[in-house]
């Protein structure tokens, strides 16, 4: 028999209708010849990817990325025929023909990966779209400027072999600043050597969220939306800038509360010590959840549109909120712990300010053993 949303101990509501606002308020700023590439990578960052790739494909998003071939497999066998990019490209131990099987465009970002391609090509002679990633300064994945020769050294003679796509990644699009606009340029210089040699590509793209908001000159005909659509910030400042709606809400129920007198010590590590007469709620939910530990003794949770603290560590499976100051909270009651509460919200981004960490860290490790509600 399944269990319903009221029988579990935690549930993550996703609204669907919030993530049509954010990829709209963000259309809404870009030209309107620039397409939007929509990340969901990390399952959709932990919202749900096949439900996150239908919605939006139901509303014309032309095109999606994700990090793995098996992310890109799985939305093929459940419906999702959009064109989809594998950001973390051809892995050596990737079969390059299944690509081809499932009609996906690889990243290309290195000499090797390029040299495979055209090998396989060479066997089956089946056309392949690929878009090629430089590093423009960002230091992780990518082909250097003065790499661009090689390319087409090596595809010359390769007709169906068709680079669909040229990117680069900002390092810190977060902020607008010389290094960035910097990147720009060599970027630029990039294209316009390829262009020089005859390849032209229908998508150019490098900003991501930050990059769409910061740097209007690196829209070029494509950009790459991922932490903004989900109602996240790459950066705390840009609030100011661009309205999105957080889209996932967790939620539990108090499962038990106890009297405590003064003086008593509550939690593994003896690291809260009450000082007053303190009623404690005890919430089942923990770190095994995905909600982090570092958030004990200073983290917020919503109850009955009443912010509480968490006090003691938090465990495994277990959360202490502290509710001597309103009496009238009673087992059963909803604890939300990310998201909106009446008037109030819990933001990802409030929790990796606590915790020391970004909004995507908080989004992506919330457990696949929380079920996941999907409302409009």
């Amino acid at each position: 028999m399944d269990r319903t949303e009221n029988s579990q101990r935690a549930v993550l509501y996703i609204n669907l209708g919030f993530l049509e606002y954010n990829y709209r308020a963000i259309k809404s700023i870009l030209p309107e010849h620039v397409k939007v590439l929509c990340v969901v990578k990390a399952d959709a960052y932990g919202h749900g990817a096949v439900r996150v790739a239908q919605r939006l494909n139901s509303i014309g998003v032309e095109y999606f990325g994700v990090a793995t071939i098996d992310e890109a497999i799985n939305l093929r066998k459940n419906g999702i025929e959009t064109p989809l990019l594998i950001m973390s490209g051809i892995l050596p131990w990737d079969d390059p023909i299944s690509f081809l099987e499932y009609n996906l465009t690889p990243v290309v970002y290195d000499l090797y990966t390029l040299k495979r391609i055209a090998e396989a090509h060479s066997k089956f002679k089946i056309p392949l779209k690929i878009h090629i990633k430089f590093d423009t300064g960002m230091g992780r994945l990518g082909f250097m400027p003065h790499e661009g020769q090689y390319i087409i050294e090596i595809l010359k003679n390769i007709d169906n072999i068709h680079i669909e796509g040229v990117m680069t990644h900002f390092s810190t699009s977060e902020i607008r600043d010389e290094y960035g606009l910097n990147q720009i340029k060599k970027f630029r210089e990039v294209l316009e050597f390829l262009k020089h040699n005859n390849i032209e590509p229908t998508y150019i793209h490098m900003a991501n969220s930050g990059g769409i908001i910061n740097y209007p000159e690196a829209h070029f005909n494509m950009v790459r939306l991922g932490i903004s659509l989900y109602g996240s910030y790459p950066d705390t400042s840009l609030k100011k800038k661009i309205n999105l709606k957080q889209i996932m809400r967790l939620t539990s129920k108090i499962a038990l509360i106890r009297d405590f007198s003064e003086k008593n010590f509550l939690s593994y590590g003896r690291t809260f010590l009450t000082q007053r007469k303190t009623r404690i709620a005890y919430v089942p939910l923990g770190y095994s959840d995905g909600y982090p530990r570092a958030l004990s003794n200073k983290g917020n949770v919503l109850i009955n549109d009443k912010r509480c603290c968490i006090v003691g560590r938090i465990c495994m499976d277990w959360i202490l909120i502290d509710i001597t100051d309103c009496p009238d909270v009673k087992v059963g009651d909803e604890v939300v712990l990310l998201g909106y509460g009446g008037n109030d919200s819990i933001t990802a981004d409030e929790i990796a300010g606590l915790e020391g960490t970004i909004p995507y860290e908080v989004l992506c490790r919330l457990s696949k053993n929380i079920k996941r509600c999907y409302i409009d």
